[in-house]
């Protein structure tokens, strides 16, 4: 594992940075594993050649089965909540776009942290779900993010019932983006990854932060603050002069992430 992590290993393979989570048998999220994405997520944030961060699992057929229950008694469950939104929050606001691939089952908090990323990209066997209500307890990550992401009936649905969710079903409500069959899952992945790696990463930042930004205001707020990013932050790099030139001179823009 790299920089001393035991459930985490980091690499970076040119523009491209992969997180993967390793704690055997199921991923299970605990404590240890929190401190060790918020860690990876905090010195990742400060690489300005990184165009895409990757979020994957590194055991066979299972992304995640949650967080741990033994830490969701009432002794530990302020600071796993606590640290868990936290780190969650990291991976929202990450400066690049975020993929995660979830291959097997995603359930609980490893839903929730697969939610937290731009894109998800699903094998036709992984099942996502929200199972925490048969245990006593909602998800309240969860609570806050699936409303903006497949609207409000679809998240009481997943959230009230605790139902498991297959892949095509995701997909059909917006949950993913993508979905293939697991042995095309690697070459889907590539797909997306070389039409992101082609952009700025400078510009998808800003990109990123409109949208996110705007998610959060009434529309005419929304405009307005796009608006102002776009005059004010974006415009204000190196790389939209140079695509904008690019553009005008017919040639491809040599981006250097400012």
């Amino acid at each position: 594992m790299s920089a001393g992590f035991k459930t985490v290993k980091v690499e970076q393979r040119g523009n491209v940075a992969y997180l993967t989570i390793s704690r055997p048998p199921l991923n299970i999220i605990n404590l240890e594993m929190i401190n060790e994405i918020t860690q990876a997520l905090d010195g990742l944030a400060t690489k300005q050649e990184l165009n895409v961060l990757v979020v994957r699992s590194g055991l066979d057929n299972i992304f995640s089965a949650g967080a741990d229950v033994r830490e969701h008694l009432p002794d530990t469950a302020e600071e796993l909540i606590n640290r868990f939104g936290e780190m969650l929050e990291r991976l929202i606001y990450f400066p690049r776009p975020t993929v995660c691939v979830v291959d097997g089952r995603c359930m609980g908090g490893g839903m929730e942290l697969a939610m937290a990323c731009d894109f998800i990209i699903a094998s036709e066997r992984a099942e996502l779900g929200q199972p925490e209500i048969k245990v006593g307890v909602y998800p309240p990550i969860a609570a806050a993010l699936l409303p903006r992401l497949v609207g409000l009936r679809q998240a009481a649905r997943i959230i009230l019932t605790g139902g498991m969710l297959e892949a095509w079903e995701a997909y059909r409500i917006g949950l993913v983006n993508e979905v293939a069959k697991p042995e095309e899952l690697e070459g889907r992945l590539e797909k997306l990854l070389n039409q992101l790696t082609n952009n700025s990463g400078a510009v998808m930042l800003y990109g990123k932060k409109a949208l996110l930004e705007g998610l959060e205001l009434p529309l005419k707020k929304a405009l307005a603050k796009a608006s102002e990013i776009y005059l004010k932050e974006l415009m204000q790099t190196e790389d939209a002069v140079e695509g904008l030139r690019a553009f005008l001179d017919k040639r491809r823009p040599q981006w250097r992430n400012k």
